[in-house]
């Protein structure tokens, strides 16, 4: 292992170019007649392909060795089959994976061709087939990792990648239709029906216990039945067989098992991990069979739906009357895990069986919280928990379920305690419901925090933090010593992932995630905590004191998977009492040597923090030197960095108006470097490529003149920038589409033409008309701007409408046509619409994942001839000190000013006016009069 991690290295510094006979000492060993030098060839080449498997653009190399090698290969495999030695074996497994590492990001056009899918189809086929003789009292996952097992998985793999990616014409993205169409009729027609033949008599011997299936194995198959649905010729082969595959292969995977008692018996800790938190099960066998389930039920619901519901409602009525002995609560528990893995349509307001939910939560479900076997009862939790928006008829039913789930927090196994919890979460919707957790709330939140410490996992947090915002108004008693627990879960959980940091490796990685996921949960909560207690300043100083030595922990430690965190929960501190204390100072230190280490990659995490310092802490800024450096060192390294982008950038940008806006007057020593830095990016013709960069580096400019136009224009001459920077100005005020955007390029300019001519640089004296020209520009736009945002806010900030985000499972249309009764020719239409949906979304993924396709074909449609890009989006949420300044009265009264004070510019300007300016010069003037009185009006309420 240790050598081929080494070649693997060699080859990506350096072939091709300093080893370019690689691929020939590669050829000699394969077709060498000793077996040994062939596994050595196997393994060389696999590293060789791992080196170019993602790559999306670099495929020269695999389609070469698919064209060159490959053919060697598959005899290879071939032969290997055909023996049961280990070494053969182990040449199968790697000649398997090879293919299916070959095929993560492209099909090379050599395996397309049909006589080599024929002859590796063969080999799948073969080696998924080959019989394997196994004790069913002894094997177990462990034998999994046996070669002729691994090799039987690979195959099982490979074969899953060929169909999902590029032979199930349901799933071809559009983008590869052209590509790989030819090819997913050729799978479907000649390899589909095989396969499935094989797919299904590997299932009937695992049913029979005549064949055995490692859980990956079983996964795997279950994913490629899913795929199965979706494509209609694939579906009419699956059809016949659904109702025994749900039995017989989807229904024992979906029940307690065996090795699920020894798990929860043994570490009832890493069971909750593994069956709650769906992240660490994910890709697991009872995940995939549960996916299989969903997309039977749904997908095909005509065909299926009624039969799965009626296998369900077999299994509960036969445990229902049977006597307490002769039950059997394991196919309880997996007929109800069945149930819950198909609520997410079946509470829908259409479904069909929706009136019977209620009684089948009374009676099948509600009962067992007190069923004697744990398992049943963290079941009974789940189940409830994901039907828990059905309403009971009887109030005094909804009160006594309630307690009963209240109860079994304090159950002696600690799944059924967690599953208790999650279940509580939706019921404080419930307006009885949270009256009768407000009188125990200390005592409840107590159990969570005793929760989390006990799994080391975020799953409790989301509760906790749901709870502090439910109950915002009853925390301020108990806030801090709350936080005091949470601080010491996260200082317990974080020094273990600390202690284990050196020692990273394999087996103490995944329990590093938990640990880290845990921390991050646990620093959410706390935010939510602090923002819900805005109202009790008081109690949020106090609250610093518990939060800021984490966060100064965090940043020490240089834990950078908390920054994000971290980050959020400070701002949280200063937000929430509009001030920055003294502790807040004392730690900014921690922050800016953060920023020194690793800040330049996390500007855009940290950008909310450093604003709240700027905005609530300007009196210390402007009279702190040493801070205004470190800000102005922060902006700087960002601007000037080689490892961010234009996002980044954007985000130096704002903290540069930031500090501008607030500290009017306060800070004349930072201004020319904000300009210095805008200008090395807008006096280069290609150095912005996006709208919205550009216009945040113009808005530093514009900043700077509303800010002081003198020390401005001053510095522009000095550099000889001014004429570059206000044509570029004048020539972009079409790309300023925001509010704010709007109201910044207005006062900018008005500052430059309040300063009296003689003051005005030469370059801007002839122009004077051009720029008051651009500002009538401006406000043409401005008032529909307005409105748009106004419009924004009150979509996102009114009632939602559940018509319009009504999310609920379609019963009706395009979906029920899938089905299509007995006449498959019916479901043409259906197929193709869902066929098409599907496309896009997959031709999405390949966007984002980088396809291999022609660029120019994903973007074909793309007819935007702007090089920048689109304008940017409003940002309703924006909240500045221009916010408090009226565009219409701001220009009226720097017109009055003018005409006073410098009537050389106000002729210069009013004098070259059109007769269609002026008369929308004097309808801004009746605006701004307007809205004088309205502003008059309001304050005489106030």
């Amino acid at each position: 292992l240790q050598l081929t991690e080494c070649l693997g290295i060699i080859l990506k510094h350096d072939f091709p170019e300093k080893w370019p006979q690689f691929t020939v000492h590669l050829k000699e060993l394969l077709h060498a007649q000793d077996a040994q030098r062939v596994y050595t060839g196997l393994l060389a080449l696999l590293e060789l392909i791992k080196r170019y498997r993602y790559s999306a653009t670099n495929r020269d190399v695999l389609n070469e060795i698919a064209k060159e090698l490959f053919p060697q290969v598959q005899k290879i495999a071939e032969q290997a089959i055909a023996s049961d030695d280990e070494l053969a074996m182990r040449m199968a497994w790697l000649s398997f994976k090879s293919y299916y590492n070959t095929i993560q990001s492209g099909l090379p056009v050599s395996l397309q061709e049909p006589a080599n899918l024929v002859a590796w189809g063969t080999s799948f086929i073969k080696m998924i087939e080959k019989p394997v003789a196994f004790d069913k009292d002894t094997i177990d996952e462990d034998s999994a990792k046996e070669p002729v097992w691994k090799a039987k998985k690979w195959a099982v793999r490979s074969v899953n990648r060929l169909y999902s990616r590029y032979g199930n014409p349901a799933l071809l993205p559009s983008s590869n239709a052209k590509k790989h169409g030819a090819f997913a009729k050729l799978f479907t027609a000649n390899f589909m029906p095989q396969i499935m033949r094989v797919y299904l008599q590997q299932i009937e011997g695992y049913t029979a216990g005549q064949v055995w299936m490692s859980l990956r194995i079983r996964g795997l198959v279950a994913q490629f039945l899913s795929d199965c649905i979706k494509e209609k010729s694939a579906w009419k082969l699956l059809k016949p067989h659904t109702e025994a595959i749900v039995a017989h292969f989807v229904f024992p995977q979906l029940c307690f098992t065996k090795a699920d008692q020894e798990l929860w018996e043994d570490n009832p800790v890493e069971y909750v991990q593994k069956r709650i938190d769906p992240l660490d099960d994910f890709g697991s066998a009872t995940v995939a069979a549960s996916n299989l389930l969903i997309d039977l039920a749904f997908d095909r619901k005509s065909a299926t739906l009624n039969t799965i519901l009626g296998f369900v409602n077999n299994v509960l009525t036969t445990y229902l009357q049977s006597t307490e002995e002769t039950r059997d609560p394991r196919a309880k528990d997996g007929a109800l895990n069945m149930m819950s893995a198909l609520c997410g349509a079946l509470i829908s307001r259409k479904s069909p069986i929706a009136s019977t939910l209620p009684e089948f939560l009374l009676t099948h479900v509600v009962p067992e919280f007190k069923s004697q076997y744990g398992f049943l009862r963290a079941r009974a939790l789940d189940t409830y928990c994901r039907y828990s928006s059905v309403e009971f008829p009887d109030k005094q039913i909804s009160r006594s379920v309630f307690e009963s789930v209240f109860n079994l927090l304090h159950d002696p196994e600690l799944p059924v305690r967690v599953h208790a919890a999650l279940a509580l979460q939706p019921m404080i919707e419930n307006d009885e419901n949270r009256d009768a957790l407000a009188i125990h709330l200390p005592q409840v939140m107590q159990v969570f925090l005793n929760l989390t410490n006990e799994i080391d996992s975020d799953t409790i947090t989301h509760v906790i933090e749901e709870f502090v915002e439910v109950f915002a108004d009853r925390m301020a008693p108990f806030a801090v010593e709350l936080a005091q627990q949470l601080r010491d879960t996260f200082m317990r959980v974080m020094g273990d992932v600390v202690s284990n940091q050196p020692e990273l490796n394999s087996s103490n990685i995944e329990d590093i995630s938990d640990k880290t996921m845990a921390a991050m949960g646990v620093l959410k909560t706390m935010g939510t905590l602090v923002l819900n207690l805005e109202n009790s300043p008081e109690v949020v100083y106090r609250l610093e004191e518990v939060v800021f030595p984490i966060a100064r922990f965090v940043l020490d430690q240089r834990v950078v998977d908390l920054y994000d965190e971290v980050f959020e929960i400070l701002d949280c501190c200063l937000f929430a009492v509009k001030a920055v204390s003294p502790n807040a100072w004392n730690l900014f230190g921690a922050i800016y040597a953060c920023f020194k280490n690793d800040g330049v990659d996390f500007i855009e995490e940290m950008l909310p923090l450093l604003d709240n310092y700027v905005t609530y802490g300007m009196d210390t800024v402007a009279t702190n030197s040493d801070l205004q450096e470190r800000l102005f060192d922060m902006i700087e390294s960002v601007m000037k960095s080689d490892r961010v982008g234009e996002n980044e950038c954007i985000c130096a940008c704002k903290l540069a108006e930031t500090i501008m806006l607030h500290g009017r007057g306060k800070v004349d020593g930072m201004i020319p470097g904000f300009i210095s830095l805008a200008a090395a990016y807008l006096l280069v013709g290609d150095a912005i490529k996006t709208t919205p960069f550009l216009v945040h580096a113009l808005e530093i400019v514009l900043n700077a003149l509303h800010y002081n136009p003198v020390i401005t224009l001053n510095v522009l001459e000095q550099y000889q920038w001014t004429e570059g920077i206000f044509t570029r100005l004048v020539q972009s005020t079409s790309k300023f589409s925001r509010v704010h955007d709007k109201k910044l390029l207005i006062f900018g300019l008005t500052a430059v033409l309040n300063i009296p001519a003689a003051q005005l640089p030469p370059s801007l004296q002839n122009g004077l008309p051009q720029l008051f020209e651009a500002v009538l520009h401006v406000f043409q736009s401005l008032g529909k701007a307005i409105e748009a945002r106004d419009a924004l806010e009150r979509m996102y900030e009114g009632d939602d409408d559940d018509e319009a985000f009504d999310n609920e499972f379609e019963w009706d249309g395009a979906e029920d046509e899938l089905d299509g009764g007995e006449d498959f020719e019916d479901v043409d239409d259906a197929d193709e619409m869902q066929s098409a949906f599907l496309k896009e979304l997959a031709g999405q993924a390949a966007k984002a994942l980088g396809s291999d396709e022609d660029e120019a074909d994903l973007n074909s449609d793309d007819d935007d001839d702007d090089d920048f890009g689109s304008p940017l989006d409003e940002e309703y949420t924006l909240e500045s000190p221009l916010d408090e300044i009226d565009a219409y009265i701001h220009l009226q009264d720097k017109l009055a000013e003018m005409q006073h004070a410098n009537a050389a510019v106000y002729d210069a300007i009013v004098q070259n006016l059109s007769q269609e300016n002026t008369q929308f010069v004097q309808s801004l003037m009746e605006e701004a009069n307007r809205q004088r009185e309205a502003l008059a009006a309001q304050q005489q309420q106030s």
